[in-house]
């Protein structure tokens, strides 16, 4: 189980912009039955609850983050109890009949796990007949990343694309395939934008050689900072 640093994501959910609470929050039908994995403070339960009143189940294995949380949920697993990599967390929520969801969400939650395609097909029993999974993943192919690399560096940060606490990263190829893998299929796409010069890695195209540029401002996902994914099970 990996404990986050406390208030490390604790900031406000922006409805205006393209980001990737966002972009999951404004494909969730009102009145739906929503399981948030990582709900960290509670931004997205919040919004869930009192603005598409939602009947929301958290988890969150930062305790003091999921209590600010928990007041808006209608069932919550914290600290170890809401370890999501544990057999035991999906059995759990089996023996309290929450096994029957709309909307699964991981909001940027993924890549912190050691084996997040288990934890995928765990979910899968938990969802509804016409229930979906949304996901949003950092994308480690971004340009910045890769402008970094030609200059040998490859240095983590406390968030971002290379947060200190991801354990996996994904291209849209790997994603795809442990979608693939885990009997899901991608329903709906959502890839958000970010300009290199606008990364937190403060490089730019002239950091590499002008060839080198020119084909990386060709790439289909060059500047793709997060994929924010639809899934649902294969039939």
């Amino acid at each position: 189980m990996i404990i986050m640093e406390t208030g490390k994501y604790d900031f406000e959910l922006d409805m205006t912009t393209e980001n990737s609470n966002a972009a999951i929050l404004r494909n969730i039908s009102p009145s739906s039955r929503v399981l948030e994995l990582g709900c960290a403070h509670g931004r997205m339960t919040k919004y869930l609850k009192e603005n598409l009143n939602c009947t929301v189940t958290i988890a969150e294995v930062d305790e003091e983050a999921g209590k600010v949380a928990q007041q808006w949920a209608s069932n919550s697993f914290l600290g170890r109890s809401g370890d999501i990599e544990k057999e035991s967390f999906f059995d759990e929520l089996n023996s309290v009949k929450e096994n029957n969801f709309d909307y699964i969400v991981f909001a940027d939650v993924l890549e912190h796990f050691k084996y997040p395609e288990l934890v995928l097909n765990r979910c899968k029993q938990l969802l509804s007949s016409t229930g979906s999974i949304w996901v949003s993943i950092p994308n480690i192919s971004h340009n910045a990343v890769l402008i970094d690399l030609w200059n040998d560096e490859f240095t983590y940060r406390k968030t971002g694309l290379l947060d200190n606490t991801h354990l996996r990263f994904f291209t849209e190829q790997s994603l795809a395939k442990m979608v693939e893998d885990c009997g899901l299929t991608v329903n709906k796409t959502i890839n958000l934008r970010n300009t290199v010069e606008n990364t937190e890695f403060q490089n730019s195209y002239d950091d590499v050689p002008a060839t080198v540029a020119l084909l990386m401002k060709r790439r289909e996902h060059g500047e793709t900072y997060q994929f924010v994914w639809e899934l649902k099970v294969k039939v």
